[in-house]
Formats: C-alpha cells, sequence, structure tokens
C-alpha cells in the first residue's frame, strides 16, 4: 500500500516549488519501499517507478496521476503529466489516459497542453494503438473546448499511418461533428482527407466547400480553402486556388481602404483644428 501523505496539499502563490517537492518526495518514498536507489530529479524517479513491478505500483500511478491532476497551476500540471503519462500502464490504463487528458483540456495555454500530449507518444505506438486512440476519440466529444479537442485530434492523427481501421475514422469524424467553430471542422478535415478512402474523402471535400464558402470572414474563408487545396482534383484544385486569390486581394484592398479611411479621417480633424492653432514663431 502507498500512504497518501504527500498527495493532498494546499496551494497558493508561494507554493510553486512545494509542488513538485511534494511530487518527488511520493515517488522517493514509493521507490524507497521497493528497495531500490532513488534519483534526485522527479523524471528519473518517474522513470525508476516505471520499471517496477508490483506489488502497489498501479495503486501509486493512480496516486501520482491524482496529484498531477489536482494542481492548480496550468504550466506544473503540464509539466508533472508529461512526466506520469508516460508510464500509465496496468489494467486502469485507458481510464488514467481519458483522467490526464480532461485535466490537461482545462490548461488555457496551448502550448503546455502540447507538452502533455506529446508524452502520449509511447502509448501510440504499441499493439493496442488503435484500442487506445478510438477510447481517447469517445472520451475526447465530451471535452468543452475545441481548440483543446483540435489539439488532441492533431496529435493522434499522425498515428493513423497503416490504419485500416474504419472504426477510428468514424469516431474522428463524430470528434468533429460535435465543433463549435465551423472553421476549427475545416481545419479537422484537413488533416483527416489523407486518411480516407476516395469515396468518403469526396464527401468530406463537398462538406468542407460549403463550410469554407460559408465563412463571413473573408480571411477566415481564404484560409480554410487554403487548407482544402491539397485534397482537390487538379481541375478544382485550380477553380479554388483562383477564389482563394481573389478573397486574398480583396482582403488587402479592405485593409488599405481602411488606412485610407482613417488617414483622411486624421486629415480632416487636424484642418478642423487649424484656426485656432498659433503658427507663428
Amino acid at each position: 500500500m502507498v500512504e497518501n501523505n504527500y498527495v493532498d496539499i494546499k496551494q497558493n502563490s508561494n507554493d510553486r516549488d512545494k509542488v513538485i517537492k511534494e511530487l518527488n518526495k511520493l515517488c522517493e518514498n514509493f521507490i524507497e519501499k521497493q528497495g531500490q536507489y532513488t534519483h534526485n530529479q522527479l523524471d528519473k524517479r518517474v522513470t525508476t517507478v516505471s520499471q517496477l513491478k508490483e506489488p502497489g505500483k498501479e495503486e501509486f500511478i493512480e496516486k501520482a496521476l491524482n496529484f498531477a491532476c489536482n494542481i492548480q497551476y496550468g504550466d506544473l500540471r503540464a509539466q508533472a503529466l508529461s512526466i506520469i503519462v508516460p508510464i500509465l500502464d496496468g489494467q486502469k490504463k485507458v481510464e488514467f489516459i481519458e483522467k490526464a487528458l480532461y485535466f490537461t483540456s482545462n490548461i488555457q495555454d496551448e502550448n503546455e497542453r502540447d507538452l502533455v500530449l506529446s508524452s502520449l507518444v509511447r502509448h501510440l505506438s504499441g499493439h493496442d494503438k488503435e484500442e487506445i486512440i478510438e477510447h481517447i476519440f469517445d472520451f475526447s466529444s465530451k471535452i468543452q473546448y475545441d481548440d483543446a479537442k483540435f489539439q488532441i485530434l492533431s496529435s493522434l492523427v499522425p498515428h493513423f499511418d497503416g490504419s485500416k481501421n474504419e472504426a477510428i475514422m468514424d469516431k474522428a469524424l463524430e470528434l468533429v461533428s460535435g465543433f463549435i467553430s465551423e472553421y476549427k471542422k475545416i481545419e479537422s478535415f484537413s488533416l483527416l482527407l489523407p486518411y480516407m478512402d476516395e469515396q468518403r474523402k469526396e464527401e468530406i471535400l463537398e462538406q468542407s466547400l460549403e463550410l469554407a464558402f460559408n465563412l463571413k470572414n473573408k480571411s477566415m474563408m481564404a484560409q480554410s480553402l487554403s487548407a482544402i487545396i491539397p485534397g482537390l482534383d487538379k481541375s478544382k484544385k485550380k477553380e479554388i486556388s483562383e477564389k482563394v486569390f481573389y478573397l486574398k486581394c480583396m482582403g488587402r484592398c479592405t485593409y488599405l481602404h481602411k488606412g485610407a479611411d482613417a488617414l483622411l479621417r486624421r486629415a480632416e480633424t487636424l484642418s478642423s483644428l487649424a484656426p485656432y492653432l498659433d503658427v507663428s514663431c
């Protein structure tokens, strides 16, 4: 049994150093109970834990994960989770991964979230890779924020290579269908297109084009169409490329027009003040 002396601590602005020290202490105690040499650095201690066998290993992992998930500071939570995620194992591995992802999704900074998501790689190269990806997609639909869901999708798509499991693509598209942002949907479709069969690719391309042309922001429309272009056939690619060029030109013209209007208003304001200015020197 692993003691719970170092899991529940109060956190305030003076406790940043204490948080990592407490997690370090949790690892140290477990390793020493296993009669193993313990390193001074947290990441090396966690690596040592990953190499140990039962008893108590899964319980320790759960305790360390709970601790990391409850860290209030986003950067420290990301740091702790990125160290712990690679060693998640045992019968509760999928449950542990889902919990880590949920608490990662609540981190505001994209780079900090990416730190945790990149630590998933170890779990996406084994024999159970496809099963884990399916579970993650199922779970990710419950996450609140589109940005976090898109980031999870982006981290999983590179691991689709060689997979013929249609269920994975179904679950990925189901996740994307729940996005509120039409722009994020188009971005997601563009990531998934290279892994689709021809029939599904045609359907998604049509859907993507429809979404893109319905965007009110012309700049976002141009960006969306640019993302779709690589998946189009030659004739369609030429047509959409011309449309993107037109939209970008329109965007530049609008920008210049607004700038000219601003200068004109400034000149008119200065002109109206001229009678009151003393220019004699």
